[in-house]
């Protein structure tokens, strides 16, 4: 029986764009397209906030989220408008040096990447040239919609949307309009013409969380935000003449407050992440990083590798209170696979063979492993980042996603060892990718598509690789 709406539906997926990092598994699910294959569906959604007090990475973090998506999308493109007139340029073309999809582009060289600030644009001016951009983009949108690896609700179709674009607003907290700068100008400090400078700013950021999702969602265009976080002064009663600070989200401390951003700010973000604890990982006694670069990378109480701990507050597509932790270098920024191995470590070690001081991958033995080697490796060798992946998104899904299917886990030795008895050639599954873009099946891609959830699914004879035959080789159309 079908049932005749009045009204116009919503299309069935709303993407996320694959960034890795642990960050794809926690906030998403597997989609099926199709080709039987299964996509997920997790990362970077729409609008991010990321939040926290100084020197916790914020930025770098931000940064990492939309120019690892950004390097996924051939024709994408993005802006960060600095509103505390503190990015360079320099340092984000290092970050980006080790961007591996990116392969050496300088994306501010071409235009592809355009810093702005408050010396060049106030908020509102910079809030109208986004509008601008946004409505000539959503405009333009039915001849330039390229296919999803998603489905319409038909099961059949492809779904189609608008080229990924990006937004950063660094920070949320510092945006400042033209009348708060005038206000600002004509009183001195202490003056009561200034008293309701706040207010008014408060005004007109509400104003711009409020269009936030239509804009962003409708362009296809990716928002993220930073944010300060500071102490909360209001209270409430608890009764017997008790007063506690008011708690206005559940994963957030007592006291702490998210600085100069309206309450909209976490009702409209689809995740915002709180970054705390950020600490400098270190050998013991401060001998250099614990994960060095290279043998001469032993400068004494070198403070550049840090990890850090990122909470969901809120999240609208995974689970909110959720902490991870990510290594962060303040010179090259987010490293993922490094973020990866580091997680399967600290959970007993899970894929990992051999001992404490010398191991392997299960999923790809060959290659030894020590501290002082994982991280000059994992630069070099494309095979041992992709079974890092797999193993973290396995470890992940085991130890986070309730509702999965107990039976079709299983053991990263399991899954090693039961599809080379199959017949598969470990080597040509590691060559690959797990994350998705445009025409995501399309040849013309440097590596065809393998999620960790297809891998799972091939061992037990529940999928079928549609890029190989059936003698489990790369049909010839895929061959590079």
């Amino acid at each position: 029986m079908e049932y005749q709406q009045a009204f116009t539906p919503i299309q069935s997926v709303k993407p996320m764009l694959n960034i890795g990092s642990l960050l794809d598994i926690s906030t998403g699910t597997f989609v099926e397209g199709k080709h039987g294959e299964h996509i997920l569906n997790g990362g970077l959604a729409s609008i991010t906030g990321i939040v926290g007090i100084g020197n916790n990475f914020k930025s770098s973090i931000m940064h990492y989220m939309s120019f690892t998506a950004l390097s996924r999308f051939k024709g994408s493109f993005g802006n960060t408008y600095d509103t505390e007139v503190n990015v360079h340029e320099s340092h984000l073309t290092e970050m980006m040096a080790h961007n591996q999809e990116l392969n050496g582009e300088d994306i501010f060289q071409n235009g592809r990447w355009v810093v702005t600030d408050k010396t060049v644009y106030s908020g509102n001016k910079w809030y109208e040239v986004f509008k601008d951009f946004c409505d000539a983009k959503i405009k333009a949108g039915a001849k330039s919609k390229l296919e999803t690896p998603f489905l319409e609700r038909d099961l059949k179709t492809p779904m189609k949307t608008l080229i990924p674009t990006f937004t950063e607003i660094d920070s949320f907290t510092e945006f400042e309009t033209d009348d708060v700068a005038e206000m600002q100008s004509k009183n001195e400090l202490g003056e009561s013409g200034a008293n309701t400078l706040h207010m008014r700013q408060g005004l007109a950021k509400m104003r711009l969380l409020m269009d936030a999702p239509k804009f962003n969602a409708s362009a296809n265009n990716y928002l993220l935000m930073t944010a300060h976080i500071g102490k909360e002064s209001a209270m409430q009663s608890a009764g017997g003449g008790r007063e506690v600070p008011i708690t206005k989200l559940k994963y957030l401390k007592n006291s702490d407050k998210i600085k100069g951003v309206t309450d909209k700010f976490t009702f409209i973000t689809n995740n915002c992440w709180h970054c705390f604890n950020s600490t400098p990982l270190m050998q013991s006694e401060g001998n250099g990083p614990l994960y060095p670069r290279n043998s001469d990378d032993n400068l004494k109480y070198d403070t550049d590798l840090n990890t850090v701990h990122l909470r969901n507050l809120r999240s609208k597509s995974g689970t909110s209170g959720m902490t991870l932790i990510l290594i962060v270098s303040q010179s090259e920024g987010v490293l993922p696979s490094l973020t990866e191995f580091h997680y399967i470590k600290e959970m007993e070690r899970y894929g990992l063979d051999g001992n404490v001081q010398n191991y392997s991958l299960v999923l790809y033995p060959d290659t030894k492993l020590s501290r002082t080697t994982v991280r000059s490796k994992i630069d070099s060798d494309i095979l041992l980042r992709r079974a890092l992946n797999i193993t973290s998104e396995m470890c992940q899904m085991a130890n986070t996603w309730r509702s999965l299917d107990k039976d079709l886990m299983c053991t990263p030795k399991q899954l090693y060892d039961d599809l080379k008895a199959m017949g598969y050639d470990w080597n040509v599954l590691l060559n690959t990718r797990g994350w998705y873009t445009m025409d995501n099946d399309s040849p013309k891609h440097d590596l065809p598509f393998l999620s960790t959830m297809d891998l799972l699914l091939l061992r037990q004879s529940k999928y079928s690789i549609y890029w190989m035959n059936e003698n489990k080789q790369i049909k010839k159309e895929y061959l590079k």
